[in-house]
């Protein structure tokens, strides 16, 4: 009588290429995943600017900084209202580590944002309601004109400092802003 038959090593030999096949799949799927978390990568985000590099500094009491790091077009007579809808490129950073937690550069793609309001209250918009901006970003924005760079330093009282449990409710941020259009 011999314990081993045919059909029991066909069985075996099926389980172990099946196992070898899925232990490939996972080392080939594994090898191509992204470094960074999630999938999400941000090097295509321009590097910080230098602000000893900057045209005018704004410095405010309550610790928000501005830096024009490039001005806009000198014949546009429109600047940013708090009424405005506008569409942007930008980086947000933290201050100590220049960590990138947000940006429109994500991956291998450019994707402008478009912000629908920039006053300090909720508003009704044509797309629904839209919460207000963190306090520094949207008075970093106001004046701007199309084509102009900005940096903004932003403490974390105007950042996400009055948000329980925000994990930026610490930090000091920094945005690299740049004004593609204003729309309206």
């Amino acid at each position: 009588m011999n314990i081993f038959s045919i059909e029991s090593f066909k069985h075996n030999l099926r389980i172990f290429y099946l196992t070898a096949l899925v232990f490939v799949g996972l080392l080939l799927f594994q090898s191509c995943g992204s470094d960074s978390i999630g999938g999400i990568s941000y090097e295509n985000a321009p590097p910080l600017p230098d602000t000893s590099n900057a045209v005018k500094a704004l410095r405010f009491d309550d610790g928000l900084r501005i830096y024009v790091m490039k001005e806009g077009y000198s014949d546009d007579p429109f600047e940013v209202t708090s009424n405005d809808e506008i569409q942007v490129h930008y980086t947000g950073r933290t201050a100590d580590d220049g960590e990138i937690f947000e940006s429109t550069y994500i991956n291998d793609y450019e994707s402008p944002r478009i912000f629908n309001n920039l006053t300090p209250d909720r508003k009704e918009t044509s797309s629904g309601v839209a919460g207000p901006l963190i306090d520094g970003f949207r008075r970093g924005l106001l004046g701007m004109k199309v084509g102009e760079k900005r940096l903004i330093y932003i403490p974390p009282e105007l950042g996400y400092g009055g948000q329980d449990g925000h994990r930026l409710r610490e930090e000091t941020l920094i945005f690299d802003v740049e004004l593609l259009r204003i729309l309206n």
